[in-house]
């Protein structure tokens, strides 16, 4: 799957070499996240480079409802189960107590 206009090689590099380093991806990691259009073309690219390393995992993509607003976080369910993957982003864009 060749980069798209809108997600860069860079892009997609980074984002698989920080769910094979940390386990998942965060907006605080790729600000572009923000945005859920964009966060859909990530998704894939993200998984094609991981499969493009022969890598078994492949990464997921949740969006959190916290009470100062939302969060979008891309993670490998083998490595994060989705209640650590909500704690990581909380804590990750500052809405933890």
């Amino acid at each position: 799957m060749k980069p798209t206009e809108n997600v860069t090689r860079a892009q997609k590099a980074e984002g698989a070499d920080l769910i094979m380093e940390q386990g998942f991806v965060t907006e605080r990691d790729e600000p572009a996240m923000m945005d859920a259009t964009w966060c859909a073309e990530f998704l894939p690219q993200v998984n094609d480079e991981l499969r493009l390393r022969t890598l078994p995992n492949r990464a997921v993509m949740r969006q959190f409802h916290y009470y100062m607003g939302t969060g979008v976080i891309l993670f490998d369910p083998t490595q994060l189960s989705e209640a650590q993957a909500k704690d990581t982003l909380q804590h990750a864009l500052g809405y933890h107590k």
